[in-house]
């Protein structure tokens, strides 16, 4: 009887360090699963970002004669910031001619939208209608 004196307090810590390393094991997984949810949302969070600066670039085209006239040779930069936060976001518009076409009548826009370390781009190509002194989109092809 004198030999199995401590075999009972053996068990015990070894099962206690088994249920350790076990509950060590779950709290990693879950802030694995925390941080890839954080990085999704922040993903849709400049998607949509970016969408939005392809939205100000159609309207800036549809509005000012003025933008139109300075897009045709070169590019015009637009950078906005969302809110105070850092986690709100903040979008960067590149609007100027399609590399692509030798034309007056079509513009790129290029909208980057960043939330921490999440970055989305859209690219929207835009032919241009001229109509009495005003230049509205005819139409509009968007690349993701």
């Amino acid at each position: 009887m004198g030999r199995e004196r401590g075999s009972a307090t053996l068990l015990a810590l070894i099962m206690m360090m088994l249920l350790g390393s076990m509950g060590m094991a779950l709290l990693l997984l879950s802030n694995t699963d925390l941080q890839i949810a954080s990085n999704h949302r922040d993903g849709i969070r400049a998607q949509y970002l970016a969408e939005a600066g392809i939205q100000y670039g159609v309207s800036k085209l549809k509005t000012d004669a003025e933008f139109v006239s300075q897009t045709e040779t070169g590019i015009n930069i637009t950078t906005s910031t969302l809110g105070a936060l850092p986690t709100a976001g903040s979008y960067t518009v590149q609007t100027g001619p399609d590399p692509q076409f030798n034309n007056t009548k079509t513009r790129q826009i290029v909208a980057t939208g960043m939330v921490n370390q999440a970055k989305r781009q859209v690219v929207a190509n835009i032919t241009l209608a001229v109509t009495t002194g005003e230049c509205q989109p005819l139409m509009i092809i968007w690349n993701y």
